[in-house]
């Protein structure tokens, strides 16, 4: 079916609708996907009365579906970001984290590496791209079906903007961390001159003199946080005394270019940049539909760093519904409400941190770093003494062992395996330890075993473990994700049309259904090795 026929087909649709049945609601001419790395359900349900602004126009135009999941095992953000713009399991592609052990080239490589690309806006960063994926994205979906269709995806993380982008997007641009956004020539050879005007404007570096203070009186945060000094919490400013409380700055010692992304400034700047992508790009003022990716990676520094529960993540939610509430107005400005379709999920969820689950009676715990160090120690002396050396790679937890040493050697796999199981599964806070071949066209009804499946590919370590349910490996101050446990995998998926009024579908839903979803409100063929399913609303 070519594009033109396509087209044609949905222009006569239209047409004919408009002729034969009452007037709806117009196809969205521009898609905004929203994306709050680490937003676990309740940072929105928890303010629901005191959010004004961005978040409460989402919600009240919007239809909440409560039970959406990433079904895959590790909770991390480039996993999550290609989930949902992909549609697909970040597994099947070989997407096993955020960085992980490469056996071809027998290193460490970024999910979003790219050797043979250069970087483009800056002297300073590193130049990435979606190449490593031999897949599509619906930003590739969506430029197959309309010619004129712009796809630009803004992020803080490299990985954020990359992977929701998907093949070639118009434009992803990501932080470097140095004062700057800049994308790499696998997509454009020299950066827009409405990204390097931002650029020139940002002075990162004049953040160090700013002070981040609550916005509302403190009362109103003891109802709806813990208390500001908490045990378990990072002290990111003035820390010769262990104070983890308000106002928070940026020391004198840090770098304010890298150190703005742990502060809510950060998200600011983001929509700020979003904003002259929308009216510079002119977005959504023609009948090509146009998607716009946003993702808000300072938030998933901030609770590592504080947690969700902490009073700073409630003023920064609070700051960002403002902001978004701002940028919404000003959306409605350039392209009229009643043209958009806005979509806000999480690359993931994550734990509170153990420190206030254990006091509110809730066993959760911190693996100890020198434990976990002692049993890798003595799985090394027992294998080599046993059956030799070379026999596997270990990448921080995981194993990657050498098949082809092992079959000359005449040495059963399994017996590897028996060995690193026995001495990790000695460490509190370890639950189980992972045969991958066991997980290989495995039938179960678990959930958790059918998040691990969605994970296998070749690249995946051959021998891992799963934390406890409780546990992060984070220790001694902050919270963490990548468990397949509900508390990582839960996240907020709504779509909201200015048309629409709040409403809830408490229905069992996947993140790799977001896509398919966007595709299929646009009129674009979504492809048949898709994972996801099409949401009716």
């Amino acid at each position: 079916m070519t594009n033109t026929f396509i087209r044609l087909f949905f222009i006569v649709a239209f047409f004919f609708s408009c002729d034969q049945a009452p007037k709806g609601p117009v196809p969205p001419k521009l898609v905004i996907t929203l994306v709050v790395d680490q937003m676990r359900p309740d940072l929105l349900t928890r303010f629901n009365k005191i959010y004004s602004g961005g978040f409460r126009w989402l919600m009240d135009h919007g239809i909440w579906f409560t039970n959406t999941h990433h079904e895959h095992s590790y909770t991390a953000t480039g996993p999550g970001h290609f989930s949902i713009g992909t549609g697909q399991y970040p597994g099947k592609v070989g997407l096993v984290g955020n960085s992980f052990y490469d056996r071809e080239l027998g290193k460490n490589v970024n999910c979003v590496e790219d050797p043979n690309a250069m970087i483009v806006g800056a002297s300073d960063g590193e130049a990435r791209s979606f190449a490593r994926y031999e897949t599509t994205g619906l930003g590739d979906w969506v430029k197959d079906t309309y010619d004129g269709s712009k796809v630009i995806s803004i992020g803080g993380k490299d990985r954020s903007a990359v992977l929701m982008g998907g093949r070639q997007p118009d434009l992803a641009i990501y932080y470097n961390y140095q004062g700057s956004f800049i994308s790499s020539d696998y997509y454009v050879d020299e950066l827009p001159d409405w990204v390097s005007e931002f650029n020139n404007k940002l002075n990162a570096e004049s953040y160090k003199d700013s002070i981040w203070e609550k916005s509302l009186s403190d009362d109103i945060y003891l109802n709806y946080s813990r208390e500001d000094f908490y045990p378990g919490e990072l002290d990111v400013y003035l820390n010769d005394d262990y104070s983890p409380v308000f106002p928070i700055g940026i020391d004198p010692s840090e770098d304010a270019k890298a150190s703005i992304m742990g502060r809510p400034w950060f998200e600011r700047e983001i929509l700020k940049l979003a904003q002259s992508a929308i009216v510079e790009e002119e977005l959504g003022l023609d009948a090509n539909p146009d998607l716009l990716f946003i993702s808000f990676s300072a938030m998933d520094w901030m609770i590592h760093d504080f947690g969700p529960f902490s009073q700073e993540i409630m003023d920064a939610c609070i700051k960002l519904d403002k902001w978004l509430g701002n940028f919404i107005n000003m959306v409605d400005n350039s392209v009229g409400l009643e043209n958009v379709l806005f979509v806000l999920t999480a690359d993931h969820g994550g734990l509170p941190l153990p420190e206030y689950l254990n006091d509110n009676g809730q066993k959760s715990g911190r693996i100890n770093k020198e434990n976990l160090q002692e049993a890798h120690e003595w799985i090394k002396d027992i294998i080599e003494e046993k059956y030799g050396k070379k026999l596997y790679t270990r990448n921080w937890n995981n194993y990657y062992l050498d098949f082809k040493r092992l079959k000359k050697a005449n040495i059963d796999p399994r017996k590897i395996y028996k060995i690193i199981e026995e001495y990790l599964s000695k460490v509190e806070g370890i639950e189980e330890v992972v045969f991958k071949n066991d997980f290989v066209d495995v039938e179960s009804g678990d959930k958790i075993t059918k998040r691990i499946e969605n994970m296998i590919h070749s690249q995946m370590p051959d021998i891992f473990p799963i934390v406890s349910y409780g546990y992060i490996y984070k220790n001694p101050y902050g919270t963490g994700h990548g468990s397949p446990y509900d508390y990582d995998t839960h996240v907020p998926l709504i779509f909201s049309r200015k048309y629409l009024s709040s409403s809830f579908d408490d229905k069992s839903h996947a993140t790799v259904d977001i896509a398919p979803t966007i595709a299929n409100i646009i009129g674009v063929l979504i492809p048949d090795y898709v994972d996801g399913k099409v949401i009716n609303f």
